[in-house]
């Protein structure tokens, strides 16, 4: 392993001919990594944002979630501050979201629509203001290292290779790209990875339509659910299992599915269908033959809703996520690796940067639903320590390829609180510049201190 290392160092040296340094790198602009680094250039750190596609935004914006969540627990208490509520507030001011509103189907107290496009571009101009230098279609293809210490990373940009230095790297990749590059080790328990989706939108709905039939058939909706009207500005709908099934046994749909999920504008006839499904291995998800077989899917699904599910007969497809969709890949192995039970039972941690309430959300890879989803009352607490990586002193990671195990992903991985780790893990990177020590050394009450000034949520009780 160290021999292969070198001869990918010496490719490095002999392809990359221009130095560039900052002194925090974030590699990613999803909502973790735009967290991260506008946190960092706001505490003072002159910090370069590497985003592989040609915008930021990342999976919540360009994968068409259906909204953002986790913001509170189950009941309406807000646990998620700081950054993210900064981002809703501002989308609210500009009409991108109605901020946080009923969870019309009753898994959690609250969802935060956005308008996709409006979100990229608000998050881009964020950065912008913050003074965060954006590299965009630029991606690390490997790393050098100096013992546990990543030295350089070498970065594939339009104008070149590039070889780029700073004294902390965060990872917000998803994918746990530098990590991986870096040779860190990864989580063990990957067999049950969750599996991938390719999200849709469509245009021409009549929402009003689909909403009466629902509520003269109330078995097709999630127990507990509210049903809206046509004239709502927002509706959430989780169910449709009775025409599902008898879509799957008439051949029109290949994909056997008991329930999906629509979130839906109807005042615009838009509707955002999480239908979609097949299994991939941990790190895989940017594999073609997947795309393939989720695009199939959806083709299925857009031909059967228009003619089998009332309020589509005249719908049209007007957008499609950016890339497959990911909820699990690969996890690094923290100082501390949080667990199903941490989640579950609410644990509280001494260095905790932030909270949690968002269920244990476990999609199944081979089964026609959820495999199952654990409630998690008043919430958890999140420690600073999966932030941090032992065998790489100058890394932090932030968003879904934290150190946690398979079933505590499942809440962790959540936008609202990818937010949450964003800015913490943004934070320490500027704080570890400040003092001229690696991050997991730094002064974990100092770490709080800064982020309640930034009006962030760090514990259960609110306070420190």
């Amino acid at each position: 392993m160290h021999e292969q290392r070198t001869d990918v160092d010496a490719n490095i040296d002999a392809t990359a001919a221009t130095d560039v340094e900052a002194d925090v790198v974030v590699v990613g602009g999803g909502s973790a990594g735009i967290a991260a680094a506008v946190s960092a250039s706001e505490e003072g750190a002159r910090t370069l944002l590497l985003e592989s596609s040609g915008s930021v935004g990342g999976t919540l914006a360009w994968q068409l979630l259906e909204h953002s969540a986790g913001f509170h627990d189950v009941r309406g208490n807000q646990v998620v501050g700081g950054f993210g509520q900064r981002l809703v507030d501002r989308l609210v001011r500009g009409g991108g979201s109605p901020g946080h509103v009923r969870d019309d189907v009753g898994y959690t107290a609250t969802r935060t629509p956005v308008d996709h496009a409006e979100l990229a571009l608000t998050e881009s101009i964020m950065l912008a203001e913050a003074g965060v230098e954006v590299w965009l279609q630029s991606g690390p293809h490997a790393i050098h290292r100096a013992g546990d210490v990543i030295e350089f990373l070498a970065v594939h940009t339009p104008n070149g290779p590039r070889r780029v230095r700073a004294p902390v790297i965060i990872d917000a990749s998803g994918d746990a790209v530098v990590a991986s590059l870096a040779g860190v080790p990864m989580q063990p328990d990957t067999a049950d990875t969750q599996p991938a989706s390719l999200l849709f939108k469509l245009g021409g709905v009549d929402v009003g339509a689909l909403l009466d039939y629902l509520r003269e058939h109330p078995s097709e909706v999630r127990p507990g659910s509210t049903l809206g009207y046509g004239t709502d500005e927002h509706a959430n709908v989780w169910g449709l299992g009775e025409l599902l099934s008898a879509g799957y046994t008439s051949g029109k749909l290949g994909l056997r599915r008991t329930e999906l999920h629509l979130a839906a504008w109807p005042q615009r006839g838009e509707v955002v269908v999480n239908a979609t499904r097949t299994p991939v291995r941990s790190g895989d998800g940017w594999a073609g033959a997947a795309h393939a077989q989720l695009s199939h899917q959806v083709l299925q699904f857009v031909r059967w809703m228009r003619e089998d599910v009332p309020g589509f007969a005249h719908c049209h497809l007007t957008a499609v996520g950016d890339r497959v969709g990911i909820r699990e890949s690969r996890r690094v192995v923290g100082v501390y690796t949080m667990t199903g039970d941490d989640v579950r039972c609410g644990a509280r941690f001494d260095d905790s940067i932030g909270c949690g309430a968002f269920p244990i959300d476990i999609h199944s890879a081979d089964r026609p639903g959820l495999s199952h989803t654990d409630a998690v009352g008043a919430g958890f607490e999140i420690p600073a320590r999966i932030l941090f990586v032992p065998a790489c002193a100058n890394l932090v990671v932030a968003g879904r390829c934290l150190s946690s195990t398979h079933e505590a992903n499942g809440s962790l991985r959540i936008t609202a609180t990818c937010f949450v780790t964003g800015e913490a893990a943004g934070v320490a990177a500027a704080l570890a510049v400040e003092h001229g020590i690696h991050p997991e050394k730094g002064d974990y009450d100092l770490l709080r201190q800064r982020l309640l000034a930034r009006d962030a949520i760090v514990s259960l009780n609110g306070g420190s």
